[in-house]
């Protein structure tokens, strides 16, 4: 019997998916994360504006949409 536990879930019959407290989803270069206390991290987005159209990115620390 293994202890893995996944942290992920695809829901059934749709494409949306559930990140449990303590686990993440790397969505190409960028890493969401929700902690064990619910909380959601994000890394690895750009610091500088990507000019593209609802692009996210953070501004000195501030999550921002680009207006592109």
């Amino acid at each position: 019997m293994s202890d893995y536990s996944a942290k992920v879930h695809i829901e059934v019959g749709g494409d949306r998916q559930t990140i449990d407290p303590g686990g993440s989803l790397k969505v190409g270069e960028v890493v969401f994360t929700v902690n064990t206390a619910g909380h959601v991290i994000v890394s690895g987005i750009p610091t500088a504006d990507p000019h593209v159209v609802g692009a996210l990115w953070s501004n000195s620390g501030v999550l921002t949409v680009s207006a592109g």
